[in-house]
């Protein structure tokens, strides 16, 4: 059996036993439809709980422009990439959903100028406007929020504030921008992978996938972005090269499902 099909089967099988669970409904105006974590069933909660738990053990993302891998040249420095996310995108967000993309795809491009010195602090006044904007301190974005720990009490903030699914779209769009830098160019940043990272990002797009159907059936956004996010469902690289291939085969997809997420 390949390695992935045993990754997701066993990202399929999370499921423990039953534990207390205290959530509280939460309705934006903003958003067309409301989410109420409340509804969720117990099981469910404590199979998200536990795919959360999967996602906090592995390396965030974004982490592989801060390896030190990716070394770039004077000349490169001076061709700096287009096709990031403007931080001024931030201003037009209307619905609670959007700003949440927005802040996770903000972590991925933040971390993209850095490596090309840019103009980090427009990307840090972005994502501290958004932050305002959802009058959520624990989404305030930290250079130490990298690690498990982090993330796993990221999670958790989430699930008391009643905004997981907040938190999943933020990942959602995470994973969704890191594809898509990468497409843009793939000869100088697939470098930065090597097989296990390569692996690692496809764990992230299974456990992913899993959380999204569960909350499908409670969240209409979160059904639209299932739809969104459908082709990337064959992304299966235990590889580099793998990675760099299927990559490059759907680059249009991964296009089109940056482009959706703040539509």
């Amino acid at each position: 059996m390949k390695k992935f099909s045993f990754i997701v089967a066993a990202a399929a099988a999370l499921v423990f036993a039953s534990c207390g669970n205290k959530t509280q409904q939460v309705a934006e105006s903003t958003d067309t439809v409301s989410f109420e974590q409340s509804q969720i069933q117990e099981k469910i909660m404590v199979e998200l709980d536990s795919i959360a738990d999967e996602w906090g053990k592995l390396a965030p993302v974004e982490g592989v422009f801060a390896n030190g891998k990716i070394v770039l040249s004077e000349e490169e420095l001076k061709a700096q990439p287009t096709y990031l996310l403007a931080p001024n995108a931030a201003d037009d967000l209307t619905l609670l959903s959007q700003k949440y993309r927005a802040l996770g795809m903000f972590t991925v491009d933040y971390q993209v100028a850095k490596l090309y010195k840019m103009d980090t602090e427009a990307y840090k006044a972005a994502m501290a406007k958004i932050v305002a904007d959802i009058n959520d301190p624990a989404a305030a974005f930290k250079e130490t929020d990298n690690t498990p720990e982090a993330i796993k009490a990221y999670y958790l903030a989430e699930k008391e504030n009643g905004r997981i699914n907040l938190f999943w779209e933020q990942s959602a769009a995470i994973v969704v921008e890191q594809l898509y830098v990468m497409s843009q160019n793939a000869e100088k940043f697939f470098p930065a992978f090597d097989d296990k990272s390569a692996s690692d990002l496809t764990y992230h797009i299974a456990l992913l996938k899993l959380s999204l159907d569960d909350l499908a059936t409670y969240d209409n956004n979160i059904k639209e972005i299932v739809e969104v996010l459908a082709p990337l469902n064959e992304l299966n690289a235990i590889s580099v090269d793998q990675l760099k291939e299927q990559v490059a085969k759907m680059k249009p997809q991964i296009e089109a499902a940056r482009a959706a997420l703040l539509k």
